[in-house]
């Protein structure tokens, strides 16, 4: 019997959808689409001028992921000031980062060497409903900041722009932690969850290092950090994991990112994305902390033409892949929260001796 082409068109696309369960439906059910969308698409409109930590947009960014935070239902820990975490840095524009990349200078005010700037992490939580888990605390982490604004205008991407949008990087990561904290204020899972927005990640993880030596949560408390963070990507069927076999949550979020059509892929070599974002923080002191980061095959030319560049935009990226993204980052976070075992580094790994300082774990 012949099967019609039609019929196996339906048949094919049908096995590519995200299997529905009582998770995904809850999800779907919890964010729709537009409430899902809505912090990317603002955080990353030229109204926020690129969220530079030098221009006063960033203070606007920082109080609308507070904003979100509390109208989710998620609460402010005591022992920071409200929904922030304040504190000052000296950023000085001789530092190598710098002159690395001219264009993280060109927002900084004068004085900030010298007097120093104040600089906000975003923070929130929401507690766990196992008496036996709930005192132990997953990090769902982003950084908040981007590049800022260019003067004069260029020529990219075929239009004259002047403002680093930053939707991918990382717009898209903030959005999935004001998302997970919207889902689990109503869908709280058995352990707690604290909500970190880092401030200053482009000039050298500063907002994640202040953080991981003033924790607002007991670090041996703290036991994984899911970092989201992103350059670019050029698979939209495959999410990476930067740190991936190296600690023992993998397989949960590998059966989160196949719920939704999405291989888990290992970062590309040569790049050393593990250290390079705000997870090296917390991992440095002994806390599993990987990065779930948008899917890249190779660090190729897909990726550098939008990774810093004025074209990182809302209008060219692909918005039911970021969808996918986020709700399977949810997805996996609520898998690890609700794991009985406490995660923890692979055997051997060069951060397994902190973890076991810290959490007392002699073998």
């Amino acid at each position: 019997m012949k099967i019609p082409i039609l019929l196996i068109l339906l048949l094919s696309n049908y096995a590519s959808l995200p299997a529905q369960d009582k998770d995904t439906s809850r999800i779907a059910r919890v964010l729709s689409v537009d409430q899902l969308l809505a912090p990317l698409r603002y955080l990353a409109s030229d109204q926020l001028r690129g969220r530079h930590i030098g221009l006063p947009e960033i203070d606007t960014a920082a109080r609308y992921i507070a904003d979100q935070f509390k109208m989710a239902g998620a609460k402010h820990l005591a022992s920071a000031n409200g929904y922030y975490q304040i504190f000052r840095s000296v950023i000085s524009r001789m530092s190598p980062i710098f002159q690395y990349n001219p264009q993280l200078a060109a927002n900084l005010p004068l004085g900030s060497a010298s007097n120093g700037l104040t600089l906000k992490n975003v923070v929130a939580f929401v507690r766990g409903t196992d008496p036996s888990l709930r005192d132990q605390f997953i990090v769902l982490s982003s950084h908040y900041d981007h590049l800022g604004v260019t003067s004069p205008a260029v020529m990219e991407d075929g239009k004259m722009d002047s403002i680093y949008n930053g939707a991918r990087d990382n717009a898209t990561g903030t959005a999935a932690v004001i998302d997970a904290a919207r889902y689990f204020a109503r869908c709280p899972p058995k352990r707690s969850v604290l909500f970190i927005c880092y401030t200053a990640e482009e000039e050298g993880l500063i907002g994640s290092e202040y953080y991981a030596r003033h924790p607002l949560i007991p670090l041996d408390h703290t036991v994984y950090n899911l970092n989201v963070d992103n350059a670019s990507y050029n698979t939209t069927h495959a999410v990476c994991l930067f740190g991936l076999n190296r600690t023992t949550e993998d397989s949960l979020i590998n059966k989160a990112s196949m719920a939704y059509g999405l291989a888990l892929l290992d970062e590309p070599a040569d790049e050393d994305l593990f250290d390079r974002s705000d997870n090296a923080s917390l991992a440095q002191r002994g806390i599993p902390a990987p990065t779930y980061s948008m899917g890249i095959t190779a660090w190729n030319g897909t990726i550098t033409n939008r990774y810093h560049r004025l074209s990182d935009e809302v209008a060219n990226m692909d918005m039911e892949y970021v969808v996918r993204f986020i709700r399977a980052y949810i997805l996996a976070a609520q898998y690890i929260a609700n794991d009985p075992n406490q995660p923890r580094w692979a055997k051997g790994d060069p951060n397994e001796k902190e973890w076991q300082i810290l959490f007392e774990q002699n073998e």
